[in-house]
């Protein structure tokens, strides 16, 4: 799968991850593109903000990649893999999630999948053809959509890189799949103006969003907690979360 990266700064072409117009520089680790850098940050405080999002995700990745609904993915073979893809459509048809699952509108397309953590959105994306971009904020989650997409024998590329400043060409998505990530972003306005910059024209958003009045954040709220505690490690604490009501989600 061929993805031409651009400079998430000024969205020129970047080449061997440095953008000849403004100078920035990305990096690599295990063939997994890194598009966070300091100069991407208006203040040193955002900058460190930024950072302790993918220290508290990336270590509950970590963690959570260990724990046995998660683990299951990384032992089964390619045939146990399929089987546990097939239960995950299941789930979403019978959740009636946002997962577009129609082979017509999903095959043979460029998807974003924005922040894919453990691999298994992404998954059922390339399952029905898509060609998938699994972008995490967190390393360890895009390297394992990846490496488990190409275990199946689809096509995906992953990607760090934050949401707010995607490193991505204009209209070059068909569809961009979110599920319960978008409300972590410190700025989902600076998030969904990207999602509108990079589809295509006629192309579709798909984005599940945590709602204000749920019987679970109404707890939570009252409880006066971020929540994410799976995700907690030592005494890293859910950085941002906010919740939305139907109106601002509209909005």
């Amino acid at each position: 799968m061929d993805v031409r990266f651009v400079c998430p700064l000024c969205k020129k072409p970047i080449s061997e991850l440095r953008c000849s117009n403004c100078g920035s520089e990305f990096s690599e680790k295990a063939g997994i593109p890194s598009f966070i850098c300091r100069e991407m940050y208006a203040t040193e405080v955002d900058y460190l903000d930024a950072l302790r999002i993918i220290d508290f995700w990336g270590n509950g990745w970590e963690k959570r990649f260990q724990e046995p609904d998660h683990s299951n993915l990384f032992t089964a073979t390619q045939n146990e893999l399929r089987v546990l893809v097939e239960q995950d459509k299941d789930f979403h048809r019978q959740s009636n999630s946002v997962m577009p699952l129609s082979h017509e509108e999903v095959a043979g397309k460029v998807v974003l999948n924005i922040g894919c953590g453990a691999g298994s959105e992404a998954l059922v994306l390339a399952s029905i053809g898509a060609e998938c971009i699994a972008m995490d904020i967190t390393m360890p989650a895009a390297r394992a959509a990846e490496q488990l997409v190409e275990k199946l024998g689809g096509e995906c590329v992953g990607v760090q890189a934050d949401s707010r400043y995607l490193p991505l060409e204009d209209c070059s998505v068909d569809l961009v799949y979110s599920s319960g990530v978008l409300h972590h972003s410190p700025s989902i306005e600076k998030s969904v103006a990207e999602i509108f910059r990079v589809l295509k024209p006629g192309g579709k958003a798909f984005i599940m969003l945590y709602a204000t009045w749920s019987v679970l954040f109404v707890q939570q709220r009252l409880m006066r907690s971020m929540g994410e505690a799976a995700w907690e490690t030592g005494t890293r604490k859910n950085p941002h979360t906010t919740t939305y009501s139907l109106s601002e989600c509209r909005r």
